[in-house]
């Protein structure tokens, strides 16, 4: 028995010891595969618009509406990497400048070349006019969770309905370098904690007295959980002891937010006849969104610490999904726009799907890979031809560690020659050692 439990013990800390070494990793592979997943099911939410008249169709629906969860997978994974990324910054010079001129070159020249598109230049080949600018200055500030949780789907101009997650993701880029920087290892576990304490109870504020459920959806500080989730394993990690203790609780969390999410399931799902997990319903806003926070988080760490030759790594690490992880940013964006195009010619000019074989999944499905399929096209050019360009100037903004030595605090550059590699740890329990930077500035750290 005890030897058993000994046995036990050894294993747990071995993926602690693997998690504290792979955190401080230039690149984790695996996590570029949890981002292609992301995307994935975002992208077969969206291009699934079938109304269901069968049975299977009607179980093929609800299924597909459960794929907004990715966006909780893309939160996740921001919080993860973004606080790594400020936590092994601390204490190097240019600290705020480094991180937001590196954000602003990953996000912005993309994001606002889309708006370009959809408000100047599709109007102009439309010869329509394009929406009031009343509406635009919500898109152009990073404003539009706030428009969204105000006016909803229905008052989002055209072909911007999923911008909102990347409002959210640039709002907690303002806030959260300054927290990470003015906290200590102890206050910023404290700090993660109480965000997702904080976002519970903003959703019940939203639900109980504003009775606005959409805000909760959409607004940073409900949906901070997510974030926060990801930051708590980012710290945790940064020190051998604090990811032995990761280690030992990533099976229950995983297996207790799962159970809770099954719950969720059968009590705001199927039995209501909505999909499996309504956003919007009560049980799902409030117990449903912090249990997917906890249960991607345990995955997350799983994933980093499974061994290379686990079936979870090959799969994270085929090439297939890695490929999606990395142009995902850019598959986020131009999807919807994919999306819209051919919902009209579906829907408004033909009348909806054919049936084949008694059934309108085969047409369905074959939408599905198609506008996969485009909007992956879209992506692969925007990087090769756009954005990897742009993201060449991040070497004149290297990220920079402090290096202690005898009392004396001395600055010297983050491990970059590849770009985005970064850093060094500032646990008081191990040594300095590069940081997993370029993780998040291969891919896409926002939706």
């Amino acid at each position: 028995m005890i030897a058993g439990r000994d046995l036990t013990m050894a294993q747990i800390d071995a993926r602690g010891d693997t998690l504290f070494e792979r955190a401080g990793r230039p690149h984790i592979p695996a996590l570029d595969g949890l981002r292609g997943i992301a995307v994935l099911m975002v992208m077969w939410l969206h291009f699934v618009f079938l109304s269901p008249h069968t049975g299977g169709e009607r179980v093929f629906w609800q299924l597909s509406e459960t794929g907004w969860i990715g966006v909780d997978l893309f939160f996740v994974l921001s919080g993860f990497l973004i606080t790594g990324i400020l936590y092994d910054a601390k204490g190097g010079p240019h600290y705020f400048r480094n991180f937001y001129m590196r954000r602003s070159l990953r996000i912005f020249p993309l994001y606002y070349a889309f708006l370009i598109v959809i408000f100047a230049v599709i109007p102009l080949l439309r010869a329509s006019p394009a929406d009031h600018l009343g509406k635009q200055v919500w898109m152009w500030t990073y404003l539009s969770n706030v428009l969204f949780a105000r006016a909803g789907w229905e008052g989002m101009p055209a072909h911007t309905t999923h911008l909102w997650s990347l409002a959210i993701e640039e709002q907690f880029y303002l806030l959260w370098p300054l927290l990470v920087w003015l906290a200590s290892r102890r206050r910023l576990i404290q700090l993660c904690l109480g965000s997702i304490a904080v976002a519970i109870g903003t959703r019940l504020i939203l639900h109980f007295v504003a009775g606005n459920d959409i805000a909760a959806y959409a607004l940073m500080p409900a949906r901070i959980d997510a974030l926060a989730a990801g930051g708590l394993l980012a710290v945790l990690v940064r020190d051998r002891e604090g990811a032995r203790l990761a280690a030992k609780y990533l099976n229950p969390v995983a297996a207790v937010s799962a159970s809770v999410l099954i719950l969720v399931m059968f009590w705001s799902g199927p039995v209501k006849g909505l999909s499996m997990l309504p956003t919007l319903d009560f049980p799902v806003q409030t117990f449903g969104y912090p249990a997917l926070a906890l249960f991607f988080a345990a995955m997350l760490g799983k994933a980093v610490a499974a061994p290379s030759g686990h079936l979870a790594t090959r799969v994270l690490t085929s090439r297939t999904l890695m490929a999606f992880g990395k142009y995902s940013y850019a598959l986020y964006l131009v999807h919807i726009l994919v999306r819209d195009i051919l919902q009209n010619q579906i829907l408004a000019n033909r009348g909806g799907f054919p049936v084949i074989a008694g059934s309108q999944l085969p047409a369905q499905l074959a939408i599905v890979a198609f506008g996969i399929g485009v909007s992956y096209a879209i992506a692969f050019a925007s990087w090769h031809l756009f954005e990897k360009r742009i993201l060449a100037l991040k070497r004149f903004f290297p990220y920079e560690r402090a290096r202690v030595s005898k009392g004396v605090v001395a600055a010297e550059p983050a491990v970059s020659v590849v770009p985005g590699a970064d850093l060094g740890s500032l646990s008081s329990s191990a040594p300095p050692r590069a940081a997993s930077v370029a993780l998040i500035e291969e891919g896409s750290s926002g939706r």
